[in-house]
Order: C-alpha cells, then structure tokens, then sequence
C-alpha cells in the first residue's frame, strides 16, 4: 500500500473525473491523457513482470483478515462447483481457496511473469493472458473474483470492467472486488494531484503516479517493497461513484464494508 502522505489541506479540485478530462483539454496539458494512461498500463505490466520472483517468496504469503472473510462470503453464495474467473488473479494468491471449495477456475492477468508463478503453484487451474480490458466472456462464470486490482484501473476504464463483469456472470451471478476508495483515512491525494500537475501530467482527481519511483524500481537492484507500490499507477474513487458505475453495470450490492486497506463489494447479476 502507498505510503501515507501528510500536508495541509488545500480546497479539494472538482471530484467528477469528466470534467477534470475537460479541463485538461482545455489547459493544453503537455502530455496528451490517453498516450499517459496507456503508458501506465504497460508501466504496470514491466513492473509486475520484473517482481513476479517475489510472489510466494516475500509477496502473497500473508492472509488479510478481512479479504478472507468477504472471500468466505462469496464462496458461501456462489453456486457450489460453479466455475470462477479470477480476474487481475496476479500469481493466483486467492485461487488456491477457490480450488480448495471445489471450483474450476479461470486466471487471466496482463503480466506474463506473475501468470508464470501461478501456473507453477495451481497447475489444476487454467491461465490466460489477458488485460481486464480486453474481457469478451459471455456469461460463462457462475463467480469473478477481482481483489487488489482496480486500484490500478483509470476512471474511463473503471465503468466498462464492471460491466466486463456482468457479462461474464451467467444469470444470478456473484462478483466480489476490491476499490481504493478517496475516503481513504490519512491518505493526502491533495498532495499527489498538486505534485503530479505541477509536474505537467494529466490526472484527475484522486490519480496517483510517481514516475520517479517508477523509473528507481526499473533500474535498481535493491528495491523495497514500498517503493514498488508507489512505482505503480493508483486511482482512488469516491465510494459514491463505484457504486453508481456497479448499478450501471447491471449488478446489485448485497455486501459492502472496509479492511485492510481497501472497501469490499459482493455484488450479484440482476436476472
């Protein structure tokens, strides 16, 4: 998780991301947003690629408490033996539960090198390649599991992986996910959107990039595991907005709550 980052506070710039995208047009930003955020993408994936050694060795060892529990939910509530789709599945750190209750399960994630680590540790699962954006299934899951992911995904993008979603639930249905949330407590994205547009890069509010520390986890041999968070682009919502884009997608909330470090959603298919 990033590090928390304490300033004063300033009077917060507009939280619809639309007109935040408008007004970079506008300004004439010195980057143009859609090659920015497909940098970010491809920023993120050499990242994970490079670190996917970690898994199972530093990274993915430990147990959130209150994932587990939203887990243990879902896997209460989904058709038993129902086929799974864990989505940004990274080296498959939940999927072992998954297989555990029974399910077939489908991993797809962009990075190569963490797919790698998952098929070495659950080769009784199938794994693709496959960015969340680029999602075509067609009610073909009876869960979606996509946990410590989003936070990674673009405004623009956000709404459309939701519905990616629902479209591969069939009928009834269960998602369970993770959002970084704006509400975050003693989190300053403040600080981060001034510093990023003082630096002339085109976020909107609630984006976090440190293209420095990118840059440091790329080339550095010794590299913390805090640096390589920070290393990776965060968007952080207003709550308000997630659950509008998850009833927009066709998906109704039936559990939501706080934990280690993200806000939690069980949310079903409508018929």
């Amino acid at each position: 998780r990033i590090a928390a980052q304490l300033s004063s506070k300033a009077p917060r710039p507009s939280q619809d991301f639309e007109n935040e995208i408008i007004r970079i047009i506008q300004a004439g930003s010195r980057m143009e947003r859609a090659k920015w955020l497909k940098k970010m993408r491809s920023n993120a994936e050499a990242l994970y690629d490079r670190f996917s050694p970690r898994y199972w060795v530093s990274w993915g060892l430990t147990e959130d408490e209150t994932h587990q529990q939203y887990l243990q939910q879902f896997l209460q509530r989904v058709a038993p033996g129902g086929a799974i789709l864990s989505a940004a599945c990274g080296a498959g750190r939940y999927d072992g539960a998954l297989l555990e209750a029974g399910h077939p399960v489908l991993g797809i994630d962009q990075s190569a090198g963490v797919l790698a680590r998952a098929k070495e540790h659950f080769p009784q699962a199938q794994y693709q390649k496959m960015a969340l954006q680029e999602m075509t299934f067609r009610e073909a899951f009876d869960g979606v599991i996509c946990m410590d992911a989003l936070e990674h995904i673009c405004p623009e993008d956000y709404p459309g992986i939701l519905r990616g979603f629902q479209e591969s639930l069939k009928p009834g249905g269960l998602l369970y996910f993770t959002a970084d949330r704006e509400e975050e407590p003693d989190f300053d994205l403040e600080f981060y959107y001034e510093r990023a547009r003082a630096a002339g890069l085109p976020v909107v509010f609630g984006e976090v990039a440190d293209e420095a520390a990118f840059e440091q986890a790329m080339t550095q041999d010794d590299v913390s595991d805090e640096l390589t968070d920070r290393a990776t682009y965060h968007y952080y919502p207003p709550l308000a907005k997630v659950r509008a884009w998850i009833e927009q997608a066709g998906l109704a909330i039936e559990a939501e709550g706080a934990g280690s470090g993200f806000h939690h959603f069980l949310a079903r298919k409508l018929p």
